[in-house]
């Protein structure tokens, strides 16, 4: 017995009112619309009100800072308040926030400002609350993007190219690793596949975005994708290391 497979010109019973063309827009629609549910169920809405986010915030900071065995507590000033804000409506998906929704965040700022703790205490504080309240979404994960590049050198990227992701420390690990004798750049080639995939991906750095687009940190290349990634946002202030 034959398949049943249209030759030719012919389409299939049940849409020979349709044109072609609408038969191809109408499937594009539909891909359009699952690539959007899916790129949509990665987050979820915050649940808390600002005054309940500081709380979880400020308590997520002091336990990192008791696993660093330092004496400090965590201050909301003058100099962090309003990124503080900016995180909270991002996280809740509000209109409030100042940039694009849709992208990561990647907050810079000088040495011991206290943007890398902000953001592993924001990566505790979500994962807390997906463990806690039993929201089916993933999990974010923090890594040190040199921590990051030595697994890429043994993993496949494949692996780390759709994950919700934070990674610290952004453009401080060596552009170039040897790879059985040919030299690679595997935070680039993550990069690149995380773009292409649409991947919410998030980081902290010491540097602009300008010298991130240089020749001697990611290129013009793939720094024109990170402009597409990122909402670059400055923690300012000194360092509160003592």
């Amino acid at each position: 017995m034959e398949e049943n497979i249209p030759r030719g010109n012919s389409l299939p019973p049940g849409v020979i009112s349709m044109s072609k063309l609408d038969i191809c827009l109408e499937s594009l629609k539909m891909r359009f619309s699952s690539e959007r549910k899916d790129n949509e169920n990665i987050r979820f809405v915050f649940p808390f009100e600002y005054d309940e986010y500081v709380l979880l915030l400020t308590q997520s900071v002091n336990t990192i800072l008791e696993r660093r065995r330092e004496k400090t507590c965590f201050v909301i000033d003058s100099l962090n308040e309003s990124i503080i804000e900016q995180l909270y409506f991002y996280l809740r998906m509000d209109d409030r926030f100042s940039g694009d929704l849709r992208k990561g965040i990647m907050l810079m700022g000088k040495y011991g400002c206290g943007k890398t703790i902000i953001m592993q205490a924001i990566t505790e504080m979500y994962n807390t609350v997906i463990y806690s309240l039993h929201i089916q979404r993933p999990l974010l994960k923090f890594f040190k993007s040199s921590d990051l590049q030595n697994i890429l050198k043994v993993k496949s990227i494949g692996a780390f190219s759709k994950m919700p992701l934070i990674i610290d420390e952004f453009g401080r690990e060596p552009k170039q690793v040897m790879d059985f004798g040919n030299l690679r750049s595997p935070m680039i080639e993550l990069l690149c596949e995380r773009y292409d995939n649409g991947a919410w991906t998030n980081g902290t750095s010491n540097f602009t975005l300008d010298t991130l687009c240089s020749e001697n940190q990611y290129g013009k290349m793939t720094g024109d994708r990170l402009k597409s990634m990122f909402n670059f946002i400055e923690l300012k202030g000194d360092s509160r290391r003592k």
